[in-house]
C-alpha cells in the first residue's frame, strides 16, 4: 500500500513548481497590457465602463434649463385662474319659495287626511314670562322634528302663542321648543351682546277621540352675565 501512493506525491510536485514558475510570466503581460490603455495627460481613456466625470464638456449643447425657459414655461404662469361661477341669487330664491310651497301643500294635505283617520288631535301654547329684562329672540315648537310653528324675527315679549290644533295618531310623540334668549332694552350696554339659546324635547302621550293641548311656559330669573332659564310643560286633555 505503502508503494502504490509515492508515484501519485512525486507526480504532483513538477504541477505546483510549473504554476509557480508561470506567474512571473503573467504577471509581466497584464503588466503591459496596463501600460498600452493608460491615458496620458492630453485625454481621456475611451474604454467603456469611464465615468462621466472624465469626459470632456461638449460646447455644443444647450445648457439645462430649471422648466422656465420659453419654451418649457412656468406651469402655473401660463395656466389661466379658473373663473369663479356666477350665483343667481334670483333663480335660487325662487327655487327656495318653489320648494317650501310644495312642502306647505303636502303637510296641508297629509293634515286632511289625517283629520279623517284620526279623532285625537294635539296643540301647543307658549308664554314668556322673562320680560322685561329678557327677551325671546325667536322660538319654535317642532312635534316629531318637523317645526309646527315659528316666530320668526319678530321678538316676542309676554304674549300667549297659540298653535292650531291638528289630528294626530294616538300614542307616543315628541314635542320639542327651541328659544333664543337676548338682554332686554334696560340691560345694560355692556351685555347687549350676551344672549343664549335653549333647546328641549319632550316626550307626550296622545290619547285617542281626545284633544291634548302642550303648554310651554319658559322664563329666565338670572342676573346679567349670568343666565337660569327655565322651561315648564303642562299636559291638558278634553273630550
Amino acid at each position: 500500500m505503502k508503494l502504490r501512493r509515492l508515484p501519485t506525491l512525486l507526480m504532483a510536485l513538477p504541477l505546483v513548481s510549473l504554476t509557480a514558475a508561470a506567474l512571473p510570466a503573467r504577471a509581466g503581460n497584464l503588466a503591459k497590457k496596463l501600460a498600452k490603455n493608460e491615458p496620458g495627460t492630453e485625454g481621456t481613456s475611451a474604454t467603456p465602463g469611464t465615468s462621466d466625470a472624465g469626459r470632456p464638456v461638449d460646447k455644443s449643447a444647450p445648457p439645462a434649463g430649471n422648466g422656465n425657459g420659453a419654451s418649457g414655461g412656468n406651469g402655473a404662469s401660463e395656466t389661466a385662474p379658473p373663473v369663479a361661477p356666477t350665483i343667481d341669487l334670483a333663480r335660487l330664491r325662487a327655487e327656495y319659495d318653489r320648494l317650501r310651497d310644495e312642502l306647505f301643500r303636502a303637510r296641508a294635505r297629509a293634515e286632511l287626511v289625517e283629520e279623517g283617520i284620526y279623532a285625537a288631535k294635539l296643540g301647543a301654547t307658549l308664554r314668556w314670562k322673562g320680560a322685561p329684562d329678557f327677551i325671546l329672540h325667536r322660538a319654535e315648537i317642532r312635534l316629531d322634528g318637523n317645526a309646527i310653528w315659528d316666530s320668526g324675527e319678530k321678538p316676542l315679549v309676554d304674549e300667549l302663542i297659540k298653535v292650531s290644533e291638528r289630528p294626530i295618531k294616538p300614542g307616543s310623540h315628541t314635542v320639542t321648543v327651541k328659544i333664543e334668549v337676548r338682554p332686554g332694552k334696560k340691560a345694560e350696554k355692556e351685555h347687549a351682546d350676551l344672549g343664549y339659546e335653549s333647546e328641549q324635547t319632550f316626550v307626550v302621550q296622545v290619547p285617542d277621540a281626545r284633544t291634548t293641548t302642550v303648554a310651554f311656559t319658559a322664563d329666565d330669573d338670572g342676573d346679567l352675565p349670568e343666565y337660569e332659564p327655565e322651561i315648564e310643560l303642562e299636559l291638558k286633555t278634553e273630550k
